[in-house]
Order: C-alpha cells, then structure tokens, then sequence
C-alpha cells in the first residue's frame, strides 16, 4: 500500500508566534483581558491553581470553564473566534500550508472549535484539540476533557488510523511542536520511526521561553529531538528544508517501492510462463 506523508503541528508557539491562546479573548465578559498574558490574569491563574488539583495544563483549562459556569454565562461562535484577529503566525506558515501536498493535520491543547473554524483550517486534513462543550441551543457552555499530553497519543493514533496504517507505525511522519504539551508526541513518534521537529521562537528570553527549552534540553537528552530550529517556514528556512529534505526522501522510497513491485511482478509474470511451458 502507498502511503503519504503526514505532518502533525502543534498550534500556539508551533504555527503562531506566540505561546498565549488567542481563544481566551472572550474573558473581557468577566473583566479580564484575555488578549496577551497580563499580571490580572496570571495572578488569577496562580491562585486557581493553589486551590485545585490537576496538571498545569488540566488547571489552566479549568480556571477558564469555572469562569464561564459560575457565572452561568455562555459564548456564541462569534466571541469565540472573535480572538483570531489577534493571531500573528509565524513567517511562511500560510504559502507552506497553501502549497503543501502532505497529509497535515493539527494536534493542539487548544479549544477544538476555535482552531476548527480558523480560516487557515481548510488547509488541514483534520485538527484535534480541547473540545467545547454547548447547551441545547448550540451555545458554548463549557470546556471537556483537555487535549492533554497522553490524549495527544491517541490522537496521533487516530491520524495513523485514518491513513491505513497500524497504530505504533509513525514511518514517514513529521510531528512539529514547541515543546508546552508535546514531549510525550514527540517520544511516541520518535521511538515509532517518525521525526520529532523541535521549533522555538527566535530572540525570545521570558520564563515560557525557558519552560519549553528545558523540555527540548531533557528529549534531548534522552535522542528523542531528530531536528531543533526557529519556527521558520519560509522557503530556503532550516525548518523547510528539513520537512523538504523529509519530503524528498518519501518520494524517493516510493519510486524505489514502485519498481522494486514492478521488478518482482515482472519475475512472478516469468517464472509463471517458464511453469506454464513446462507443462506443455
């Protein structure tokens, strides 16, 4: 069977500049601005999760569902998307994405929704993330269960799936994070004959910069990181010649499969007629 090659993104910090999500826009109904990290919010945040158990990510995504249901409040799609005027993506994603001939899929912790109805979402093959969840009018009311760093596993699972191929084989697949959630993924693929493709933001030096090189340090460490460049995807970067380096090499094995199948078909075809004759 011919497969094709897949390229799994994360999202916030992987396509766009900044690690922040611009889905939280919408907390400006509750006094907060959910723009860009603020001390208002982040103290908020700190102080949620001293009260509540929970992952980081699990307890970020929480402060945000209690905001709205104690509040009994409720979004319409409108307010939702109303923050992907706030993207910025990063240099060369949309021509890479326009012009690309792969599967590519994203797998974000991220609220599915927000990233399914982005205008950049046609360009994908399907898009994983935290969904939401809605009232019987069709409201948002709610967040579930959070894209987490094992669920991303299953996802990645999911895709593999959807292409005809078995679980564990990540043969010709490119996973691109920036580290914040993606660790697990990327040792999933790594270890399962797939390239983890490790991306940072270029002149950045905050705290989130420093979380995510520690991850990179640690996968590092262990041979799980296969490439480490800036999130450039403009033609000529580092990081499109490497998917473009990973692109020709599946053409490659795929012309070689091609007449490696017709050589052995041409064999079976002769040695056919050579039994044919002798029963003659």
């Amino acid at each position: 069977m011919n497969f094709e090659l897949i390229n799994i993104f994360d999202f916030d910090g992987t396509l766009t500049t900044e690690t922040w999500p611009k889905f939280w826009v919408w907390i400006k109904k509750f006094g907060y601005n959910g723009e860009q990290r603020n001390d208002k919010l982040e103290n908020a945040l700190d102080e949620y999760k001293k009260n509540n158990s929970g992952n980081d990510l699990e307890s970020f995504f929480a402060f945000f569902n209690d905001l709205l249901v104690s509040n009994n409040g409720t979004l319409t799609y409108q307010e939702l998307m109303e923050g992907e005027k706030y993207i910025q993506y990063n240099p060369g994603v949309i021509e890479f994405i326009e012009n690309s001939s792969q599967k590519n899929y994203i797998i974000s912790g991220g609220l599915r929704e927000f990233l399914q109805n982005l205008k950049i979402a046609k360009y994908f093959d399907g898009i994983y993330g935290t969904p939401t969840e809605h009232d019987t009018r069709g409201l948002i009311s709610g967040i579930g269960k959070v894209m987490t760093d094992d669920r991303k596993i299953l996802a990645i699972q999911d895709i593999l799936k959807r292409n005809h191929k078995q679980e564990n084989d990540c043969c010709n697949v490119n996973y691109i994070g920036d580290g914040y959630s993606d660790a697990m993924a990327m040792k999933f693929v790594h270890n399962n004959g797939g390239k983890a493709i490790f991306v940072h933001q270029p002149n950045k030096d905050d705290k989130f910069y420093h979380h995510n090189n520690r991850i990179y340090e640690t996968l590092n460490a262990d041979g799980m990181v296969d490439f480490y460049c800036v999130a450039d995807y403009t033609n000529g970067s580092k990081l499109f010649n490497i998917l473009q380096r990973q692109k020709e090499n599946f053409n490659e094995q795929n012309e070689k499969g091609v007449v490696d199948g017709n050589r052995e078909e041409l064999n079976s075809l002769a040695y056919g007629a050579v039994e044919i004759r002798e029963n003659i």
